[in-house]
């Protein structure tokens, strides 16, 4: 009888596969590599951003000059009008990106809010930015320069949004920026303390869109510094209370002390 195929069978001491094993083998491989780059993009894809990176102070263009204010990093010579919702904060004139005023989160060198935080007005002010979505914060080198001509230099206007509970996690505004990353979780938990004990801006970054906004700045109910026991509840998931309104690009949530849950 004439044979018609050759059937492949496995030899124990070979090593070698039969073709159609191997051709086999290399298919699963490669279905499996696939599958694995698939399910790294899916879960990459939906990690929240770690902002754009690290403070790069003293940073200058191609051309020798500061940085445009609109850029991330780099010196930044910024006019505007300085004052206090909570923490230091800079009003800057109303753009065609900002038609309500700019408002920018202010800190010091480190862990502390600048050393003249108490200052109000209009003034110039130079630093680095650091930029996550919607916040944004300058950390400012050198003191405060009053300005005697406040032409168009003047706090942004205020629309009153009703009374919310929002649940998120409170970060401190500096590491959640971008000075550290993540800058959120429990792991910094400590780091996020030490910078709201040093007068640095508490932000609750929510689970859920707020008024399109999915960061609002902490403030106390009278628009002064929250209470200290927040420190309590930063980098859990919380439920807060109160009062929120927006002022320019942010908004502030008037926190009620005793309407604090941890979810």
């Amino acid at each position: 009888m004439r044979e018609t195929g050759q059937d492949e069978f496995f030899i124990g001491w070979s090593g070698k596969a039969g073709p159609r094993l191997a051709r086999f083998l290399g298919l699963v491989a490669m279905v499996c590599v696939a599958g694995m780059a698939l399910v790294g993009f899916g879960l990459g894809s939906r990690t929240d951003d770690p902002a754009a990176g690290l403070l790069r102070l003293g940073e200058r263009d191609a051309a020798g000059g500061p940085v445009r204010p609109d850029d991330w990093g780099g010196e930044q010579i910024l006019r505007g009008h300085l004052s206090r919702i909570g923490y230091p904060v800079l009003h800057l004139p109303p753009s065609a990106a900002h038609p309500r005023g700019r408002v920018m989160l202010l800190s010091g060198d480190g862990k502390r809010a600048p050393e003249w935080s108490g200052q109000a007005g209009p003034v110039e002010l130079r630093g680095s930015v650091l930029r996550r979505g919607a916040i944004e914060m300058l950390v400012v080198d050198g003191p405060a320069k009053s300005l005697d001509d406040a032409t168009g230099l003047s706090p942004a206007g205020r629309e009153p949004l009703g009374r919310w509970r929002i649940a998120g996690e409170i970060c401190d505004g500096k590491c959640y920026a971008g000075a550290m990353r993540p800058g959120s979780g429990v792991a910094h938990r400590a780091c996020a303390n030490l910078c709201l004990i040093g007068d640095l801006p508490a932000v609750l970054v929510t689970k859920d869109p707020v008024a399109g906004s999915h960061y609002l700045l902490l403030a106390g109910p009278d628009g002064g510094a929250p209470p200290a026991l927040i420190r309590d509840a930063v980098a859990i998931p919380v439920e807060l209370e109160g009062e929120v309104e927006r002022i320019g690009n942010v908004l502030v949530l008037r926190l009620d002390a005793q309407r604090i849950r941890r979810l």
